[in-house]
């Protein structure tokens, strides 16, 4: 073998490198697309927090316990609210414990069964605590009217509505861009592992 077959075998043999820029792209992708996750799962439960001192504070001040319908209706909202916090923080705990810079194979593995498990939380936990959250609200109405008056009881039924529909609305978009990002992040690895 002369030098120059040497010399051409050995640069043959080099990675390409814009295969490996692209994979370096591809990690980086998906690093900052954990990062955001884990960021959403954090806010998530800092909101249902606030949302659940609020309630719990309201109530303690002015509700009544005497009244079973007022305290099962103020227990469905509280309740609700801190069974998604539970969920939330198991699947921020969960997400953190995947370890992204490990082997390719068993990482897409994790963040494939990461994806089905917050599928079957998004498509029914979540559906279920918003519901009961709404029921709870419902059925605390009627006394909410007997202690108002007539037009800050049609304020509460107004902006109570318009707080629950948008709060649906942003459920949805939440729901949306977690589903993306968790399948952007999958097809990340995946494209990695096929490199």
């Amino acid at each position: 073998m002369t030098d120059f077959e040497r010399i051409q075998s050995l640069w043959n043999q080099q990675p390409d490198a814009s295969q490996s820029e692209t994979a370096m792209a591809i990690m980086t992708r998906a690093e900052t697309d954990s990062k955001r996750l884990l960021a959403t799962h954090r806010g998530t439960m800092v909101t249902l927090s606030a949302t659940v001192l609020i309630l719990a504070g309201y109530f303690w001040t002015y509700g009544t316990t005497s009244n079973r319908t007022v305290l099962v209706g103020s227990l469905l909202m509280v309740v609700s609210l801190l069974l998604r916090i539970g969920v939330e923080y198991v699947s921020y705990r969960r997400f953190a414990r995947i370890k992204l810079n490990t082997d390719l194979r068993t990482c897409l593995e994790q963040i494939s069964a990461f994806h089905r498990v917050r599928q079957q939380i998004q498509f029914v936990v979540t559906p279920l605590s918003f519901g009961s959250y709404v029921w709870g609200f419902i059925l605390l109405l009627p006394y909410i009217k007997a202690g108002v008056s007539e037009g800050f009881y049609l304020y509460i039924i107004f902006s109570g509505t318009l707080f629950l529909l948008l709060i649906g609305v942003v459920i949805y978009r939440q729901i949306r861009g977690e589903m993306c990002l968790l399948a952007q992040l999958k097809a990340s690895y995946a494209t990695l592992l096929e490199n």
